[in-house]
């Protein structure tokens, strides 16, 4: 649990932050001048439209980045900074580390160079791990953006103080309510980009398990 708690409170793995950021923005004004208007002028549906084609293409870039594959077939000769970046304990770290510098040991005595002898080590341990994670192909047994629920999390929480706000000190009702809509709904975006990352990488294994 603790592990899990980790990975949703990871807020730093979410990637290109700043085009999200302008997609809120644009979204937020765009909602902000929906309700100044009886009659919404074209440019705010504009400002709709474009702000979710923004927070697509974020969505797209942050998940191309986050591709758990990626790590497959990077070459990796440095077995430390290959086992910082995988997403295990620091427990799990010291060990995988230690039995990978046995197995180089075991591969120098064998005649290999250090050099060869790492990248051997390394590429076994991702063949290994591959092939583990293509016979598990249940949709909630694959690796997940937990970060997007941490993001989520923190979104309502914010909109629910923002709320509680409008109705003590803050004077400005219209532009408070502004905020909290445009929380909740990039929350619910994020919430749904988390199930459909899953659906994508699901889809992803499933058609690289039959390649093996």
């Amino acid at each position: 649990m603790s592990q899990l708690i980790r990975k949703v409170f990871s807020l730093g793995d979410i990637k290109y932050s700043w085009i999200l950021i302008q997609s809120a923005v644009l979204f937020g004004i765009s909602n902000y001048t929906d309700r100044l208007f009886s009659n919404d002028p074209i440019w705010v549906h504009a400002g709709y439209w474009i702000s979710f084609v923004i927070a697509v293409l974020w969505g797209t870039l942050n998940y191309i980045s986050h591709i758990r594959m990626n790590s497959l077939y990077k070459k990796q000769d440095d077995i430390s900074l290959y086992v910082n970046q995988l997403a295990m304990s620091e427990e799990d770290k010291l060990e995988l580390q230690i039995y990978l510098e046995d197995y180089v040991q075991d591969l120098i005595k064998q005649g290999n160079t250090e050099a060869d002898a790492t990248r051997a080590a390394i590429n076994q341990f991702k063949i290994q791990e591959f092939l583990s994670l293509s016979k598990n192909t249940l949709l909630f047994n694959l690796h997940a953006h937990y970060y997007l629920i941490g993001w989520t999390i923190i979104f309502i929480i914010v909109s629910i103080l923002v709320w509680l706000l409008e109705f003590s000190i803050i004077p400005y009702q219209s532009f408070t309510t502004t905020i909290v809509i445009t929380l909740i709904v990039y929350a619910t975006g994020l919430f749904g980009m988390f199930f459909l990352y899953k659906v994508i990488d699901a889809a992803i294994y499933q058609k690289f398990k039959e390649l093996f």
